[in-house]
Order: C-alpha cells, then sequence, then structure tokens
C-alpha cells in the first residue's frame, strides 16, 4: 500500500558556459553573476531600535520559454520562482585556471537552481501549468 504524503515543489536547473572574447564581454559575465547571485539573497532591514532587524525575501524570478519573441505553448509554464543556488566555476573544462593578459577568467560555468513558490495541482496543470 502506498500512502499519499504530500505534493513536492517543483525544482529546475540551468547550466550556462560563457567563453568572453573580450573586455566588453567579460564584463556583461560579471554583471549577470553578480545579477543572480544579488537576487538570491535576502535583504537586512533594519527597524527603529538597533537591536531589530529582520529578513525581506529575495526576489522572485519569472522563467519563461520563448521562441521567435512569443511563448512557447509546447512547454508547460513554471510558476514564480526563488533562487535556491548559483555555483560559478572559473575553470569549467576541468583542467588548470586560465585567465586573460588582464588576470580575467577565459570561461566560466553557472549552475542555477530554482525552486518554484506555488504548489502545483489538477487546476494549475489545467490552466497550462
Amino acid at each position: 500500500e502506498v500512502i499519499f504524503e504530500k505534493v513536492g515543489m517543483r525544482t529546475f536547473s540551468y547550466n550556462f558556459t560563457f567563453s568572453p572574447r573580450n573586455e566588453d564581454e567579460t564584463q556583461d559575465v560579471q554583471r549577470i553573476i553578480k545579477m543572480f547571485r544579488f537576487h538570491m539573497l535576502p535583504e537586512l532591514a533594519l527597524g527603529m531600535n538597533a537591536s531589530e532587524a529582520m529578513f525581506n525575501l529575495p526576489s522572485q524570478f519569472e522563467i519563461r520559454y520563448m521562441y521567435k519573441e512569443k511563448e512557447n505553448v509546447y512547454i508547460p509554464k513554471i510558476s514564480r520562482c526563488a533562487l535556491q543556488s548559483c555555483n560559478v566555476s572559473y575553470s569549467p573544462e576541468g583542467g588548470n585556471f586560465k585567465t586573460f593578459e588582464d588576470n580575467a577568467p577565459v570561461a566560466y560555468t553557472m549552475s542555477l537552481s530554482f525552486k518554484e513558490l506555488e504548489f502545483m495541482t489538477k487546476s494549475t496543470i489545467a490552466k497550462g501549468m
């Protein structure tokens, strides 16, 4: 016999490889990495009293699969997500760490792991989620 216990939150992982060809592209990669790390974490909110502090929630993400400027209707939708992890490797080929003359890495891999913030039910699937 099997007893139904709970509906789990879906998780989604994405891996990206960056190989910048010049300083401008290196700066773009750095901004992308910083943006994901920034939005993954909560913000510390200080109260009126110095001993009062709390965290504001991290940013939420809306992930869409696109095709030619339109959402791809053949891939199930994803509800709002929180970024659980952002891992960056600066030697993605598993070998030696390589840099340009200015010490910027030649290649990066970034792994992102998202978790949905809503439980999926029959009604959300019927709506196209």
